[in-house]
């Protein structure tokens, strides 16, 4: 017989996000990785490759949030110095071949 969830966790997840609102990826992923290791007691070891796979990904979701976050951390911190916004401008980003290679102006 399935257990019902705790009144309080039940609680919890309503006020972490808006009840329309869907979790983000990496807590569903977490919520799988504890179904799979329930299916892994309650069934064996066949799906112990399952539960590799998606814990493998969600390791990899999260090293790539932990680089966007940095990445962010260190944008803000280059936008805060005095004349930063004259380093990184549109002329410098503009993809556009129409006016001719543009000169290295340097970082």
């Amino acid at each position: 017989m399935c257990e019902q969830p705790n009144d309080d966790l039940r609680m919890a997840d309503q006020q972490s996000h808006p009840p329309d609102a869907e979790p983000p990826l990496s807590e569903r992923m977490e919520r799988a990785l504890v179904l799979i290791a329930w299916l892994i007691e309650t069934e064996g070891d066949v799906h112990i490759g399952l539960f590799e796979r998606v814990e493998a990904e969600l390791l990899e979701l999260k090293r790539k949030d932990g680089v966007k976050e940095r990445a962010r951390r260190l944008l803000a911190d280059y936008s805060s110095r005095a004349g930063a916004s004259k380093a990184i401008c549109d002329r410098n980003l503009s993809l556009s071949s129409s006016d001719g290679p543009r000169p290295y102006l340097g970082l």
